[in-house]
C-alpha cells in the first residue's frame, strides 16, 4: 500500500511540473485567473505530504510492536503493547483512507487543469491566427515599452532595412534606430484621437493607432495609407501653377522696385515696377544673361547696382529711388528700389526755403539772433555778426556767458529769465561794436513756444541806436520794418506749423490705408499658401516651406514698420484699464508652445493671478516681441516664461538660453534699427524689434530692464503696476496643447463669407474645402442678400469684412443681422488693432478676427464660435 502511495506522489508532482509549463505557456491573462485553484492544489499538496509523514510514523511502531510481540512472548506488557499496536492499526487505516481521498481530489484537480490546458492552447492558436490574418502590422508592449508579441506584418513595415524587431526588445529603441538610419523621414505630431503618422524613407506613409492595455501595457496598429496621400498630392499639385500666378501679381503690384541677382551675376527674378524704373521692356530683360549686359543696355535707366555709396540715387527730374542692396544667406543678391521722388523734392524744397530765409534775415537791417532755453546760440544773421566782429562763421551752440556777451552778461541774465518765463522783454543795452567803440542796441526778446505750448528758446532782435542824429522818423520806421519781419516770420512759422499739421495728418490716413490694403492680399496670400501644404509633393514641399517663410517674413517686417511708424507718429495712445493679467499670460504660453517646436526649444512657463493696470493689447505686443526674441536666439535651448507679484507690481520675466548680449551692446539693443552681430542673426529682420518694445513700455510707464551675459543667455523683464493688493498667493501652470483639427459639428455646418477681396474670397473657399466644410462667398451684403433672397436659415456662421465696397461696413452688417438672429454666430475681419473698435464690439457677441489671418487662428476662431 505504500508503495501505492508513493507512485501516487510521483504522479502527482508530474503533474504539477506539467501544469506550470501550461501555465507558462498560456496567455497572462489565463495565469490570473487560475490563481485561487492553484492556492487550492497547495494546500491539497501540503495536506498529502503531511499525511505520507504520519502513514510512515505509524508503520514503523506498527512493525516495532509486532517483532516485539513475536520474539518476547505473551504477557502483561507484551498483550498492552499488541493491543497499542491494535489501535494504531486501526489509525493507520483511517489515515490510508482518508489519504485516498486526498489522491482522488488531486487527480481530478489534474484531469480539469489538463482540460483548461488544452482549452488555453486552443484559444491563444485562434487569437494568434486571427492577429495574423489581419491587414495592419500589429505590435504589443508591455507596460515598460517592451516587445511582448507582434505579427508578421510588424517584420514587413521595416523590410530589406537593418532594423529586426525581436520579443524582448524595446519599443522606442526600434523608433530610434529607424530615425537614425532615415527609415523614418518624419514623424508627424498627433492628431486630436492620439494617431501618429509616420513617413518612411521607401515613401511608405503609416497611421498609427495606439490602445491601452488593462495590464498598463499598449496595442500599436500601423495602417498602411500611402495610397490617400499619394491622391491627396495628386489632386492639390494642379493648383500650384495658379497659386504661383497669383503670388507673381501680388509682387509686381508692390511700388517696390525688385531685382534678384544669382551667385554668378545672373538676372534671376525681376517685377514690373523695375521694369518701368530701368526704362527695359521685357524682352530686353529676358535677352540680357547678366547684370553686365543688362547695364550696358542702350536703354537703361542708370540704376546703380553696386552695393556701396549713397543709398538715394536721382536718375532723372522725374524718378529718384531710395536703393537698398542686401546679400542673402543663400549666396543671392536682392536689390529693392523705393521710389522717393515726392520725399526728395520736398527735402531740396526745405533746403532752398531755409536758403531764401537766411537770404532775407541776412539783409534785414537788424541784429537776429536765437538762443536755446538752454543759453546757447542756435542762429545768428549776417548783420549780427558783423556789429560784433564775429566773422563769417554762424555762432552756433556757444554759451552766452562765453561769448562777446560775457563782459554784459550779468546784465543781461535779468531779461533771459524773464523770456524764458514767457513774457516778451524790451530794453536798450550798452555794448562794445566791432570797432572797440561803445555802443548802444535797442533788443527785443520774444519766446519761441512749440506745438505743446512749451518753450523752446527766444528770439534776440537788436538795432543799433548809437547814432541820435537819426530821425524820428527813420526811427519809427525801422521800428515798423522790424515789427513787420518778425510778423512775417510768426506768420512763415505759423504756416510752417499748419503744413505739419497736415503731413502729420496725412500719415495718419497713409497708416491707415496701408494696414488695410497690404493686409486684404497678405492674408489671402497666406491662406492660399497654406491651403497648398499638405496638397503638394514632397519634392515641391521644400518651396512651400519657403514660401510660406517668406509670407511670414513679409507679414512680421510689414507689420513692425507700420508699428514703428505709428509709434513715431504718435497715433498710438494707450488706454490703460483694470485688467486681469492671467487670461493674456496663458493665451501666449498656449500660443509660444506650439511655436517652441519649430525652433527646438524646451518652453515651460508658470504664472500667478494679478490684477493690473494696463493696456492689454499694447502688453501683448511687448511680451510678443519678446519672446519672439526668445525663440530665435534661445534655439535648441530652454526658455523660461513667468510672472509673478512683488510689492505692488507683476514682474513679468522671460529667460533664454541664447547666445547672450554683451554689456557694451545692452546700451544699444533698444535704439532703433539696432542689430547685434552673432550667429543667430535673421537676414529678415529690420532691428525693430527691441525699438518697438521700448516705445510701447515706456507710453505705458512699465519699467523694462535687460540682465545679460554672453554665450550664457539674457532675461527680460518688464514691471507692470497692479489694481489691486493679491492676497491669494497661488501658482497656477498650465500645460495646454493646441488641437489643430476641426470638430465634427462643424463639418455639417453651411459658412457664409463676405468680402470684396476676390483673391481673399477664393483664399478662404480653397482653405475651408480642403477641410470640408461647406463655405458660400459673397462680394458684399447686397449680393448676399439678392442670392439668398433675404433669407438667412441656411447660414449657420458668418464670416464678413470690415471694409467692404460703396461705403459698406462689416460691423453695421452684423450689426443688423444680430437684431433678427441674436444667436448667428458673426467673425468680423480686419487690420484694425485699435481699443475703440474692441470697446464697440463689446456686449455684441461678435468675434474679432485680426489680419493677416493664418490656418491656425482661424480654426480656433472656428472653434470658439460653435462652441
Amino acid at each position: 500500500m505504500l508503495k501505492t502511495e508513493q507512485h501516487q506522489t510521483i504522479d502527482s508532482q508530474s503533474n504539477e511540473e506539467n501544469l506550470a509549463r501550461n501555465k507558462n505557456e498560456a496567455f497572462p491573462e489565463i495565469e490570473e485567473d487560475k490563481t485561487h485553484e492553484e492556492t487550492e492544489l497547495e494546500k491539497l499538496r501540503r495536506e498529502l505530504t503531511r499525511q505520507i509523514d504520519e502513514n510512515e510514523k505509524l508503520e514503523k511502531i506498527n512493525a516495532a510492536l509486532m517483532y516485539r510481540i513475536e520474539e518476547g512472548g505473551f504477557n502483561h506488557h507484551s498483550y498492552r503493547a499488541f493491543e497499542h499496536a491494535v489501535q494504531l492499526s486501526e489509525k493507520v487505516n483511517e489515515k490510508t483512507e482518508a489519504l485516498q481521498i486526498v489522491l482522488q481530489k488531486l487527480e481530478k484537480s489534474n484531469t480539469e487543469i489538463a482540460r483548461a490546458n488544452q482549452e488555453t492552447n486552443q484559444l491563444k492558436q485562434r487569437l494568434n491566427d486571427a492577429i495574423e490574418s489581419i491587414n495592419q502590422a500589429m505590435v504589443l508592449l508591455d507596460s515598460k515599452g517592451a516587445v511582448v508579441y507582434f505579427n508578421r506584418h510588424f517584420v514587413t513595415v521595416w523590410d530589406n532595412y537593418s532594423v529586426t524587431p525581436k520579443i524582448g526588445d524595446h519599443y522606442y529603441d526600434i523608433t530610434q534606430l529607424a530615425k537614425h538610419l532615415g527609415i523614418i523621414r518624419r514623424v508627424l505630431p498627433p492628431d486630436s484621437e492620439g494617431r501618429v503618422i509616420y513617413q518612411l524613407s521607401n515613401s511608405r506613409w503609416y497611421q498609427l493607432t495606439i490602445r491601452r492595455t488593462q495590464e498598463g501595457g499598449k496595442v500599436i496598429l500601423f495602417n498602411d495609407i500611402t495610397e490617400v496621400k499619394l491622391n491627396e498630392s495628386n489632386r492639390y499639385e494642379q493648383v500650384i501653377k495658379e497659386k504661383n500666378k497669383l503670388l507673381q501679381s501680388l509682387i509686381d503690384n508692390v511700388d517696390v522696385g525688385i531685382l534678384l541677382i544669382n551667385q554668378e551675376g545672373g538676372v534671376a527674378f525681376w517685377n514690373n515696377t523695375f521694369i518701368t524704373q530701368s526704362n527695359l521692356s521685357k524682352q530686353a530683360m529676358f535677352d540680357c544673361k547678366n547684370i553686365y549686359s543688362l547695364q550696358m543696355h542702350a536703354d537703361w535707366s542708370g540704376l546703380n547696382l553696386e552695393k556701396g555709396g549713397d543709398t538715394t540715387q536721382i536718375i532723372n527730374e522725374n524718378l529718384v529711388v531710395d536703393r537698398r542692396i542686401t546679400l542673402l544667406p543663400d549666396g543671392n543678391t536682392l536689390c529693392t528700389f523705393t521710389n522717393v521722388t515726392s520725399q526728395h523734392q520736398y527735402a531740396e524744397t526745405l533746403k532752398q526755403n531755409e536758403s531764401w530765409i537766411r537770404m532775407i534775415t541776412d539783409n534785414v537791417p537788424a541784429l537776429i539772433a536765437y538762443i536755446g532755453t538752454d543759453k546757447n546760440f542756435l542762429y545768428t544773421n549776417k548783420g549780427y555778426r558783423d556789429w560784433y566782429g564775429l566773422g563769417e562763421e554762424p555762432l552756433y551752440g556757444v554759451a552766452m556767458e562765453q561769448s562777446h556777451l560775457k563782459h554784459v552778461y550779468p546784465r543781461l541774465i535779468h531779461y533771459v529769465e524773464r523770456v524764458n518765463k514767457g513774457e516778451v522783454v524790451s530794453f536798450q543795452s550798452e555794448e562794445t561794436n566791432a570797432k572797440g567803440e561803445i555802443g548802444f542796441l535797442q533788443k527785443v526778446y520774444l519766446p519761441h513756444f512749440n506745438d505743446k505750448n512749451e518753450i523752446e528758446g527766444h528770439f534776440v532782435l537788436a538795432t543799433d541806436v548809437s547814432h541820435q542824429v537819426r530821425s524820428k522818423q527813420q526811427l519809427q520806421a525801422a521800428k515798423d520794418q522790424l515789427e513787420s519781419n518778425v510778423e512775417k516770420r510768426t506768420r512763415e512759422l505759423n504756416h510752417a506749423n499748419i503744413a505739419l499739421q497736415e503731413a502729420m495728418n496725412s500719415k495718419s490716413k497713409f497708416l491707415a490705408a496701408i494696414s488695410h490694403d497690404l493686409m486684404q492680399p497678405l492674408s489671402a496670400a497666406i491662406l492660399f499658401n497654406e491651403s497648398l501644404r499638405d496638397q503638394v509633393q514632397a519634392s515641391a514641399e521644400p518651396i512651400v516651406s519657403a514660401l510660406d517663410n517668406s509670407l511670414s517674413d513679409l507679414n512680421s517686417l510689414i507689420r513692425t514698420l507700420i508699428e514703428t511708424s505709428k509709434l513715431d507718429a504718435g497715433v498710438v495712445q494707450p488706454d490703460k484699464q483694470r485688467e486681469d493679467a492671467l487670461p493674456l499670460l496663458t493665451q501666449l504660453a498656449e500660443e509660444f508652445s506650439h511655436i517652441s517646436h519649430d525652433y527646438e526649444v524646451n518652453f515651460r512657463y508658470k504664472f500667478q493671478d494679478a490684477i493690473v493696470h494696463t493696456d492689454l493689447s499694447l502688453l501683448s505686443r511687448i511680451l510678443r516681441n519678446l519672446l519672439s526674441n526668445a525663440m530665435k536666439y534661445g534655439a535648441k535651448g530652454k526658455v523660461l516664461f513667468v510672472a509673478r507679484t512683488k510689492g505692488n507690481h507683476l514682474r513679468i520675466s522671460i529667460f533664454d538660453q541664447g547666445v547672450g548680449i554683451s554689456h557694451a551692446d545692452q546700451a544699444v539693443i533698444f535704439k532703433e534699427f539696432s542689430r547685434l552681430e552673432n550667429d543667430f542673426n535673421y537676414s529678415y529682420s529690420l532691428g525693430l524689434g527691441l525699438y518697438i518694445v521700448d516705445k510701447m513700455s515706456r507710453l505705458l510707464e512699465h519699467d523694462i530692464k535687460v540682465i545679460s551675459t554672453q554665450g550664457v543667455g539674457s532675461c527680460f523683464t518688464l514691471t507692470v503696476p497692479l489694481a489691486t493688493i493679491q492676497d491669494i498667493e497661488h501658482e497656477a501652470s498650465f500645460d495646454a496643447v493646441p488641437q489643430d483639427s476641426l470638430p465634427d459639428n462643424l463639418l455639417d455646418k453651411q459658412i457664409w463669407h463676405i468680402d470684396n477681396d476676390t483673391n481673399m474670397r477664393i483664399a478662404m473657399q480653397t482653405l475651408f474645402e480642403n477641410w470640408g466644410v461647406e463655405v458660400v462667398t459673397f462680394s458684399g451684403f447686397a449680393q448676399c442678400m439678392a442670392v439668398m433672397d433675404h433669407c438667412f436659415d441656411e447660414c449657420d456662421l458668418l464670416i464678413v469684412d470690415y471694409h467692404l465696397d460703396d461705403g459698406e461696413n462689416g460691423l453695421e452688417i452684423a450689426k443688423h443681422i444680430k437684431q433678427t438672429m441674436p444667436a448667428m454666430p458673426i467673425m468680423l475681419c480686419t487690420a484694425n488693432h485699435s481699443k475703440a473698435l474692441e470697446n464697440e464690439l463689446e456686449g455684441t457677441n461678435i468675434q474679432l478676427l485680426h489680419k493677416p489671418i493664418n490656418s491656425l487662428r482661424l480654426k480656433q476662431a472656428l472653434k470658439s464660435a460653435v462652441s
